[in-house]
């Protein structure tokens, strides 16, 4: 009988709790998909606003398919929030950010005000911490104009070239407000954040490379054909395309594609000395053979130990790039901070410039899975002895 009675009573508070969480109905709201932030004149900051426009109900279904299904927004204030405040303004609604896919910040402004923008969104409780960041060379507002290629929205199409340019190609990095917060935040004080730009030959928007970060602004950019070997050392490469170099006689290159990837970074405190050891180990097929022949096991070992050396070149390359900026990305700082957090203490006030100094050793070890093909050599020389 109590067991009745606590069931009715529970079912009776259930219902209680049905219904809206607020008063505001759908058609009060404007759905922001993506924000961009330029620089205005002294301290006024453009922001603009890309908001989704949904599909009436009544007309031609033609007309339909050809009105855009996004409106940008673009206000001037000093800061964000005051931007967003005033956008009601103009769209005659609330804005909306629990459905926010990107959030674009010019290459300009972060080079001055990364943080106090950053602020905004760190505070706002409606933006998901999972929403990435991204860097944009130029106009930030220029990368939401447009008609997409594929998506419904520009911001949606910016989205994905971000996910695939990062989960697929290894081309950059995805950083969300939540992996800023953890990276600005820790002993390294050191974050990667991915970069879009415009390439004018193709007369596209490409989202390559990655840029450093600093809890206050920007301090420089890793090349396109660099960020793969930077991911690899920092875990975080998941597929992509490797080039080896055939050699000095031959501008052909050859492909190896990473189907997994997997980095361990162990700092090192001995006395006064700071060093570390970055162990990298990639599985990989080969893609494409141009100037070596693969026979036997031998031939394919000696093919994953001139890969290896190729490989270890551009991450030792990759590490010089980030020492000299001083931006310790890959965490090392951190890390020394978790095994030795009593002598950090000491490290700390001149991290940065031991940092610069620091040997880093890196071991690469391939192991190559297949090769695709029962052919032992490029399918160029096919008959050829």
């Amino acid at each position: 009988m109590k067991a009745w009675c606590s069931l009715i009573v529970w079912a009776g508070i259930m219902l209680l709790l049905t219904g809206c969480w607020s008063q505001m109905e759908l058609t009060e709201r404007a759905f922001v998909l993506a924000l961009a932030i330029d620089k205005g004149e002294k301290d006024v900051l453009h922001v603009t606003s890309q908001i989704y426009r949904p599909a009436s109900q009544f007309g031609a279904p033609s007309n339909q398919r050809q009105a855009s299904a996004f409106v940008n927004v673009t206000l001037d204030g000093s800061s964000v929030s005051e931007v967003i405040r005033n956008t009601k303004t103009v769209s005659g609604r609330h804005s909306q950010f629990s459905h926010i896919q990107i959030i674009l910040i010019s290459e300009e402004v972060a080079r001055e005000r990364l943080s106090s923008i950053l602020d905004f969104f760190f505070r706002d409780p409606e933006i998901r911490l999972g929403t990435p960041i991204m860097i944009t060379r130029g106009e930030a507002r220029d990368y939401l104009t447009g008609r997409p290629m594929i998506e419904n929205t520009v911001g949606s199409q910016v989205f994905k070239q971000l996910d695939f340019s990062h989960y697929l190609a290894g081309r950059s990095i995805s950083t969300t407000i939540l992996d800023l917060a953890f990276q600005l935040k820790s002993e390294s004080e050191s974050a990667m954040l991915p970069i879009i730009m415009n390439e004018p030959e193709y007369k596209q928007d490409v989202v390559q490379g990655i840029v450093l970060a600093k809890p206050d602004k920007i301090v420089g950019r890793i090349a396109p054909d660099k960020a793969a070997y930077l991911l690899l050392l920092a875990n975080e490469y998941h597929y992509g395309i490797l080039d080896i170099p055939c050699g000095r006689e031959s501008d052909l290159s050859e492909t190896l594609e990473v189907v997994q990837a997997n980095s361990k970074i162990t700092p090192m405190l001995r006395g006064d000395k700071v060093s570390a050891r970055i162990d990298v180990n990639i599985k990989a097929s080969i893609g494409e053979l141009a100037c070596t022949m693969i026979r036997n096991m031998a031939d394919e070992d000696r093919y994953a130990k001139k890969a290896e050396r190729h490989f270890k070149e551009q991450m030792e390359s990759a590490v010089s790039a980030i020492q000299k900026k001083k931006t310790d990305v890959l965490g090392i700082g951190h890390k020394l901070y978790l095994r030795h957090p009593s002598r950090w203490k000491k490290i700390k006030p001149e991290w940065p410039e031991r940092y610069a100094r620091m040997p880093i050793e890196i071991n690469v070890k391939v192991d190559i899975m297949n090769s695709k093909m029962m052919s032992p050599g490029p399918f160029s020389r096919i008959g050829e002895d």
